[in-house]
C-alpha cells in the first residue's frame, strides 16, 4: 500500500498514462458492461439490463461520462464507481505498470449498429405532449426549438422529444429516455442581436427561462450535461464575450462550476489588465486536479500577487439566487406558473 505522500503523484501518474478505453472494454469481458460501439469520437458502454448504452468514453481526453446517471470523470473514478473501492483502494488497484487482466487483445475496431432516424417531426404524440406539460411547458411554447424524433436502433423503434446539438446530433428527452444520438455536446441559440452570452445547464431550463422572462438578444449555450463545461469552453466563452450570465443548478455541482467559471473569468481578466497571455496552453494542465492553481504557476504569476487575481471584477452573473430555493429554472417554473 502507498504512503500518504505518494498517493497523489500516483494518482496523476496514472490518470495520465492509463488508458481509460482498455479499463472499459476490461469490464466488457468480465461481462459488466456491453460495448455499444463508436459514435462520433466517443465509444459506447451500456449495462446488460439497457437498451442503449449511455456510458460514453473519450479515449483522446481519457474520461467518460454515464448520461443516464449524471455522472462521470477519470480512470479513478470509474474504478470507484463500478468496482465499488474507495479512492486509495482504486490507487491500489491500478499502481505499477498497467494490468494485464484488464487490458483486452486487440481486436479490431468495431463499429457501432447504424441509428436511422425515421422520422423529425412538429411533437403530437400524446406521451411526448404530457411529458413537455410535466415540465411546466406547452408544445407550442417550444415549437421553435424542438421536434419529435423517432429512430431505429438495432431494428427497434423509439421516439424522444429532440433538440439539436452543435454536433449535427439530436439531444433527447422524454418521461423514459435521456441520452444523445449521433453526436452529443452543448447547443447554441442565438436570439437577436445578442448582449449577452446566458449558460443553461439543459433546454428545460433555457425554455423556461424564455418563457418566464420573454427576454431576446442574448446567445444561449445549453451544457446538455455540467460535463460538457470544460476549461476549454469557458475559455472560449470568455475569448468571444465577457458579459456572461449562469444559470447552473442550485446542487453542489452547480455551485462548484459556477465558482470555476468566475475565478476562470478573473484570471482570465487579470491576464488582459496584465499584459499577459490569454492563449492558455491548456494541455499542459492534464492530470492535474488544481488546474487554475497550475495555470497560474505556469503562468509565471508570483504567489504573493495571487490575491489580486481574486479581487478582479468580472462581468460574470451569477444567476442562481433567481430561482433560490429550487433546483433549477424549470423547477421554479413549475412551481410558480403565474409569475
Amino acid at each position: 500500500m502507498f504512503k500518504y505522500n505518494e498517493v497523489k503523484s500516483e494518482a496523476e501518474r496514472i490518470k495520465r498514462d492509463f488508458p481509460i478505453i482498455n479499463y472499459f472494454h476490461g469490464l466488457v469481458n468480465s461481462g459488466l458492461l456491453k460495448y455499444e460501439g463508436i459514435q462520433g469520437k466517443e465509444h459506447f458502454f451500456g449495462f446488460l439490463s439497457q437498451r442503449t448504452g449511455s456510458i460514453a468514453v473519450d479515449d483522446q481526453a481519457n474520461v467518460w461520462y454515464d448520461h443516464s446517471a449524471g455522472r462521470g470523470g477519470d480512470i479513478i473514478e470509474a474504478v470507484q464507481v463500478f468496482e465499488n473501492m474507495t479512492f486509495p483502494q482504486s490507487i491500489q488497484r491500478l499502481a505499477g505498470s498497467i494490468p494485464t487482466n484488464i487490458i483486452p487483445p486487440k481486436k479490431k475496431t468495431q463499429t457501432a449498429p447504424k441509428i436511422e432516424i425515421d422520422g423529425i417531426n412538429t411533437i403530437s404524440h400524446p406521451a411526448l405532449v404530457n411529458y413537455i406539460r410535466s415540465r411546466g411547458l406547452e408544445p407550442n411554447e417550444i415549437l421553435a426549438f424542438a421536434k419529435e424524433i423517432h429512430w431505429k436502433n438495432k431494428g427497434k423503434s423509439y421516439f424522444a422529444v429532440g433538440f439539436p446539438n452543435e454536433s449535427a446530433g439530436w439531444v433527447l428527452r422524454s418521461s423514459i429516455f435521456k441520452g444523445n444520438i449521433l453526436g452529443g455536446g452543448i447547443s447554441i441559440q442565438i436570439l437577436g442581436k445578442p448582449k449577452r452570452i446566458k449558460v443553461f445547464e439543459g433546454w428545460f431550463d433555457f425554455l423556461s427561462y424564455l418563457k418566464l422572462s420573454e427576454a431576446s438578444d442574448f446567445k444561449a449555450i445549453i451544457l446538455n450535461s455540467t460535463a460538457n463545461l470544460s476549461f476549454r469552453l469557458i475559455l472560449d466563452i470568455l475569448k468571444e464575450k465577457e458579459n456572461i450570465d449562469l444559470y447552473l443548478d442550485n446542487d453542489v455541482t452547480g455551485e462548484n462550476f459556477t465558482i470555476s467559471f468566475i475565478k476562470i473569468a478573473q484570471l482570465y481578466h487579470y491576464c488582459h489588465e496584465n499584459k499577459l497571455t490569454t492563449d492558455w496552453n491548456l494541455n499542459a494542465l492534464k492530470g492535474n486536479r488544481d488546474k487554475i492553481g497550475k495555470l497560474i504557476d505556469n503562468l509565471g504569476i508570483n504567489p504573493s500577487e495571487e490575491k489580486q487575481i481574486w479581487k478582479v471584477t468580472t462581468d460574470i452573473s451569477d444567476q442562481r439566487s433567481f430561482f433560490k430555493g429550487f433546483k433549477d429554472v424549470n423547477d421554479f417554473s413549475l412551481n410558480n406558473p403565474n409569475i
